[in-house]
């Protein structure tokens, strides 16, 4: 009887391999069928998939890019991008204080004066410390794009923001405090290069007696809120609250909501962002969020993802060495049956509405949860051959 137990249960797990195998192959046939290329040509695009590219994003006042982070050649797909179309407004995963102060260095400083800062500051700047990133940002400042960002602070962000507070505020105690932080900030972030059991000062007791004798002192609106937006990074931090986190980049989004209302935006964050439905890590995201509005004023956002299945990419930390895109990672894995049809080393544009479609009529039948989440809250995957890790820029 044991026996035969065994053998009932191989032969359930193999006829459920042979299935998803099967359903697997019946995804990558209709991704095969609506998959077009295209390749770079100097500082754009050339292609048929490029064509169909720039159709929906003209078709559409949002356009949302859920990325990969830490490579040149997405920065320079957005560049791309943004060369053709004028956008108002562009959000993205930094923290909205620090994307003022970039936004306003960019248009006030001279070429000399704004390479200076950015070698003292640089690697404060979160995604943007990397030179293509940075150079994307440059491009949409001067453009007169509007920058927002919606993120907590990023866990070395208060040097840059307190160097800035110094400037503004009228309270003398709270410029040494302000000082201090900024100080303290950058020897502990040195400290953490050198060795990564080190603390950031954001995380240390020190920071948190400092930020709380900010809050008895008679200070400006404006320091007021990112005094909040202070401590509440702290509390994200320390928490790993990833919940916490994502309201906090709706509400900053919301807050905005007068100045985007009916404009042309474009989005870049993470892939587990900016999908429609629910995002990849379970929660309903910002892509959600943006879908949502722009349906109720029957109107379509359009979502993008766009990664590599090849090549490096960079470390958030300068002198961090570079790593080899895993083929193997959770969201490679998972995107299999549909890269399984890519031909040749161009870079290569699904168009994920049909598969969409086919899963909604249960025509096809996906088992993998995350697929199904990608499917339904893409409207193009973008694949790119090969990658290159990005360089943060010599300080």
């Amino acid at each position: 009887m044991k026996q035969l137990f065994i053998v009932l249960c191989a032969l359930l797990n193999l006829f459920s391999t042979y299935r998803s195998f099967a359903q697997d192959s019946v995804v990558t046939k209709l991704a095969k069928a609506n998959v077009s290329s295209f390749l770079p040509e100097g500082n754009s695009f050339s292609g048929l998939g490029w064509t169909k590219i720039m159709d929906k994003v003209n078709g559409s006042n949002d356009v949302l890019i859920g990325e990969d982070h830490f490579t040149n050649e997405i920065p320079y797909f957005t560049s791309a991008l943004a060369s053709q179309v004028k956008f108002d407004n562009f959000f993205c995963e930094i923290d909205p204080f620090t994307a003022g102060i970039l936004q306003q260095k960019i248009k006030n400083l001279s070429d000399i004066e704004l390479q200076k800062y950015v070698n003292r500051y640089g690697n404060t700047f979160s995604f943007y410390a990397f030179t293509s990133e940075f150079a994307l940002l440059k491009q949409l400042a001067k453009s007169n794009t509007q920058i927002h960002g919606t993120d907590q602070i990023m866990v070395v962000g208060d040097r840059v923001i307190c160097n800035e507070l110094q400037k503004i505020t009228k309270n003398k105690k709270a410029k040494d405090i302000y000082t201090t932080i900024e100080n303290n900030s950058k020897i502990y972030f040195d400290n953490f290069l050198k060795d990564q059991s080190k603390p950031f000062y954001l995380f240390t007791d020190d920071f948190e007696k400092n930020i709380e004798k900010l809050s008895l002192l008679e200070l400006s609106p404006k320091e007021g809120q990112i005094i909040a937006a202070l401590k509440q990074s702290v509390k994200i931090y320390k928490s790993r609250n990833h919940h916490l986190r994502i309201q906090l980049m709706k509400n900053q989004l919301m807050e905005k909501y007068s100045d985007w209302a009916g404009k042309r935006n474009l989005f870049k964050y993470g892939a587990n962002h900016l999908a429609k439905g629910e995002s990849l890590m379970e929660v309903y995201d910002i892509g959600n969020l943006v879908n949502n509005i722009d349906d109720s004023k029957y109107k379509n956002s359009l979502h993008i993802m766009i990664l590599s299945t090849s090549g490096t990419q960079a470390s958030p930390f300068q002198g961090f060495p570079e790593e080899k895109i895993d083929e193997n990672s959770s969201i490679l894995k998972t995107l299999k049956p549909i890269t399984r049809a890519i031909d040749g080393n161009q870079w290569h544009c699904f168009d994920m509405l049909p598969l969409r479609k086919a899963l909604n009529e249960g025509k096809i039948s996906i088992s993998d949860i995350k697929l199904s989440r990608i499917i339904k809250g893409y409207d193009l995957l973008v694949i790119i051959p090969k990658v290159t890790a990005s360089k943060i820029a010599d300080h």
